[in-house]
């Protein structure tokens, strides 16, 4: 679930459903109020400590892919404004090269977004970056003047970048969490519930009932924040989107550097 508002009531119904188990469970096992719960809670300490670490080590390892994967929308799109503008100074191979890198930009937005949410880059955009490639050699002509040799390896320089950045958000889209992380977290979570619930044996059925909820209900919102993060491409507030690169190439069609622009080509077989 993607939406704020389908979370938080995902979270109330669980807490419903939790504490509604808990009081069941209560009037059910009466004795439970006459156990010893010194044993239990230490089990829970050991269980809740270790549980607490896992969790923090996957939100800051998965916060950290989250944050390069936004950095790398960036820096595609950073580059992707500069070699245009830079690309301007070459009049014989301008049309080739803005065209080029307006189809790239296109191809991101329209193809690799929803490849990522399935893991994987999109073939289109490897051919948009091929394209884009190949221009620099539209109307091959030696760069006099220094100005003009510093700009001709700058722009190559920044065509390299977009290739870095890219890579860098498909590494982040294939980065997915373990089978066994997942079984912990959710295992270990369920396991810190059930202890709690018999540590607080010895209180009033409500309050034991209120507080396995309240505590079920914050487990859940944890677990939604690392399953949120270990999805950055996929549709909802707050994830990583293409609005920086489909707002460059807006920018790039509207700027007055831009040569006469061509069609794309097609980048499906």
């Amino acid at each position: 679930m993607n939406h704020p508002l389908l979370n938080i009531a995902a979270l109330i119904v669980a807490g419903a459903i939790v504490f509604a188990i808990s009081a069941l469970v209560r009037r059910r096992a009466t004795k439970l109020a006459d156990l010893d719960t010194a044993p239990w809670s230490a089990t829970l300490s050991y269980v809740a400590t270790a549980y607490g670490v896992l969790i923090g080590f996957s939100i800051l390892l998965l916060f950290g892919q989250f944050a390069d994967a936004r950095h790398a929308v960036g820096d595609e799109a950073t580059s992707v404004g500069t070699a245009f503008e830079q690309a301007a100074m070459f009049p014989d191979s301008a049309p080739a090269v803005q065209t080029a890198l307006v189809c790239y930009a296109d191809a991101v937005a329209r193809y690799d977004w929803p490849a990522m949410r399935a893991d994987g880059g999109a073939p289109e955009v490897d051919r948009a970056f091929a394209n884009l490639v190949q221009s620099l050699g539209v109307g091959d002509a030696p760069s006099t003047g220094v100005l003009h040799s510093a700009t001709a390896t700058n722009l190559a320089s920044q065509i390299g970048a977009i290739s870095t950045a890219r890579e860098t958000r498909l590494v982040a889209a294939e980065a997915d969490m373990p089978l066994m992380m997942w079984v912990l977290l959710v295992g270990g979570g369920l396991f810190v519930i059930v202890l709690l619930f018999v540590v607080t044996a010895t209180a009033r059925p409500r309050t034991q009932a209120a507080l396995v909820a309240c505590a079920a209900m914050f487990t859940i919102m944890m677990l939604l924040l690392v399953a949120a993060l270990n999805s950055p491409f996929v549709d909802g507030p707050g994830r990583v989107t293409p609005r920086l690169i489909t707002e460059a190439a807006a920018t790039m069609r509207s700027s007055p550097n831009a040569a006469p622009l061509g069609r794309c080509p097609a980048l499906r077989p």
